[in-house]
């Protein structure tokens, strides 16, 4: 069904940060998993993990821009894994999972995800084939209502926060043409246009090729995958035995959750809100980063020689018994500014 209302667009859009948001956490475990921060393989994962990031708040500047209030956090908005593609109906099903890089995973995951929409595709509002037919019946929702459905307070926007994440920029929506184009940069970065499949630069003008053509060049052997750490699929905390990797493992998922949470903050006091700089970026950069090298580097001690990983699970925990945690944690792992960075936070951020 076509969209024909700002609420079923609001709806729409919700989805679509939904539908970003679950690829960041696969795409991040494989990238991290790779031992050489240097390697082309490396930085392939980390450019297509700041793109989806910019995605996502793409889309919720458009939802913004039209009333919608751009929800991150909590277990009716946030992906499970393993878990299947939100909003999504391939055949054969499509199931996402944590795990470490690989070849396989690349191809038979990673690449269907960014499958590029056949010319001549219909746009689907729901259970779609591709994102690209996902995104054709949003943009065509944008274009039936038009400007009158941009009611959304201008200071909601957020321009700030996601400099340098891969070739696309983060900018103001305030009517249908800039949102139209930010679902054209979303689809155009992803899976390129329907040219995806034929050419590595997908549209006319691109500068850098689509997430599809980027992950094509690992299954083709173009970029190797080095060595990676063995981390366990589908980590989760409840899996791992009492002590100190449990709980290193437990911190994760609260500084996960803590970032959903700011950022809910966040497109709410727009490019002024102080957290952007001092608690978004940092408690990705400089909490979460840390913390989950961490789980990668650390044997589970079983005897199956599997590493921990991050679970990107919904499990908050009061701030301040998180700067415990992490003090404690401290003193038997490497998480570099961690526990400075959680009191930095916990001056803007009180719970």
């Amino acid at each position: 069904m076509p969209i024909t209302d700002v609420a079923d667009l609001r709806r729409h859009l919700q989805w679509a940060i939904t539908v970003e948001h679950a690829t960041i956490p696969p795409y991040q475990c494989a990238m991290l998993s790779v031992c050489d921060q240097e390697s082309e393989s490396f930085l392939t994962f980390k450019y297509v993990v700041r793109e989806e990031m910019l995605h996502m708040a793409l889309a919720a500047n458009v939802l913004a821009a039209v009333g919608g209030e751009p929800r991150f956090a909590g277990p009716d908005v946030m992906p499970r894994y393993p878990g299947p593609m939100p909003h999504h109906d391939p055949d054969p099903p499509l199931v996402l999972h944590l795990e470490r890089a690989s070849v396989d995973l690349v191809r038979d995951v990673f690449l269907r995800i960014e499958q590029p929409e056949l010319r001549g595709s219909r746009p689907q509002t729901d259970r779609y084939d591709t994102l690209g037919q996902f995104y054709d019946a949003v943009s065509g929702g944008i274009e039936r209502l038009g400007d009158g459905v941009f009611t959304g307070d201008p200071g909601r926007q957020i321009t700030k926060g996601y400099e340098g994440h891969g070739g696309g920029t983060l900018f103001a929506v305030s009517d249908a043409a800039s949102a139209l184009r930010a679902v054209e940069e979303v689809v155009e970065q992803g899976e390129g246009s329907g040219q995806a499949a034929l050419e590595p630069y997908g549209f006319e003008g691109a500068m850098e090729p689509a997430h599809y053509w980027r992950f094509r060049r690992i299954v083709d052997g173009e970029i190797p995958i080095d060595e990676v750490y063995p981390m366990r699929r589908d980590p989760r905390t409840q899996d791992l035995p009492g002590g100190s990797l449990r709980d290193l493992s437990a911190l994760f998922d609260a500084a996960y959750g803590l970032q959903l949470r700011v950022m809910e903050r966040v497109w709410v006091e727009g490019d002024a809100s102080p957290l952007i700089d001092d608690a978004m970026v940092p408690l990705m950069n400089h909490v979460q980063k840390p913390v989950a090298m961490a789980l990668l580097r650390t044997p589970i001690p079983d005897g199956s020689g599997d590493h921990a990983g991050p679970p990107f699970a919904w499990a908050p925990m009061p701030l301040a018994e998180m700067r415990v945690s992490a003090a404690g944690l401290a003193e038997h792992f490497d998480l570099g500014p961690t526990v400075e960075t959680l009191d930095q936070v916990a001056q803007l951020f009180p719970d």
